[in-house]
């Protein structure tokens, strides 16, 4: 009998693997958020403190620290927190952030949930980058730990996928075809209703992203199923090989043809929260 802990490493492992595969297709757009923080950061001397919520394995981290190392006056230190608990994830992002580049930052990743993460420090930034998805019905909890953690001048960054994007309806139907998976999920319409509720105000910025699907419709491969597992946020040989079939046919009437690619429409937006009280 597998325990508990062993599946949920596996879950962890499993996905990992498929957003390795994910990141080499995808066509994302970092420079609308990193916009936003310039536009916001209002930095106080001495130290500009950083928290990154569900950090992954570090590629966007990686473009916020050069970004603020170039954007912050030199009598300035930065402070970067990161809380990712995918061990696998995080065994990647220790390796792309510990290096002689980032020698003079303060770096720290907690191995834990958000949601179990405890601190009296107060941070400029609190940045939720596409990790809002996995934390269901805690949103507004989230949300108001994050304004409790900002110093006065402070701001939540959340990023989210619109309702637009095409990975909703293949994971909805995996859901629909196996009864496991995700037969619902947070995105940028549903955060701003919540947000909403909350009595909170917010800048939001929409903006297209695509992904390669190419790889998907390839012979069996290790790379194919991976893809196709993201597509269905699980573990894809569940299917039969018609509800296969079906999926596959559901990715390739959004595709596009660009470039010798094979893109589908994955369109994010990202949103501002300043500090402020919840009513």
């Amino acid at each position: 009998m597998t325990s508990t802990n062993e599946l949920e490493t596996k879950l962890y492992e499993a996905y990992d693997t498929a957003y390795q595969v994910f990141l080499q297709k995808w066509l994302v757009n970092r420079q609308v958020a990193l916009d936003l923080i310039q536009k916001h950061l209002h930095p106080q001397p001495p130290q500009v403190a950083v928290l990154s919520v569900g950090a992954g394995p570090g590629d966007f981290d990686v473009q916020v620290i050069r970004f603020l190392k170039q954007q912050l006056p030199k009598d300035f230190t930065l402070r970067y927190l990161a809380v990712e608990p995918n061990p696998f994830h995080r065994q990647r992002y220790e390796k792309e952030i510990n290096v002689p580049e980032f020698s003079d930052v303060e770096l720290k990743v907690y191995p834990i949930k958000v949601q179990e993460f405890q601190t009296d420090e107060k941070f400029d930034i609190i940045h939720y980058t596409h990790c809002l998805y996995y934390m269901p019905n805690d949103e507004q909890q989230i949300i108001r730990q994050g304004l409790e953690m900002l110093k006065e001048d402070g701001f939540l960054v959340i990023t989210l996928e619109t309702r637009e994007a095409v990975i909703f309806e293949t994971m909805f139907k995996y859901a629909a075809f196996t009864g496991e998976g995700f037969a619902d999920m947070l995105e940028m319409d549903k955060m701003q209703t919540i947000v909403e509720e909350l009595g909170l105000s917010y800048e939001l910025i929409n903006y297209p992203e695509y992904l390669d699907v190419h790889l998907c419709f390839e012979e069996a491969s290790s790379g194919s199923k991976a893809l196709l597992d993201f597509f269905c946020q699980a573990d894809s040989d569940k299917l039969s090989a018609q509800q296969r079939e079906e999926i596959l046919s559901l990715l390739a009437s959004k595709v596009n043809q660009q470039d010798g690619r094979e893109l589908v429409s994955l369109p994010s937006a990202t949103m501002i929260i300043r500090k402020q009280i919840v009513t």
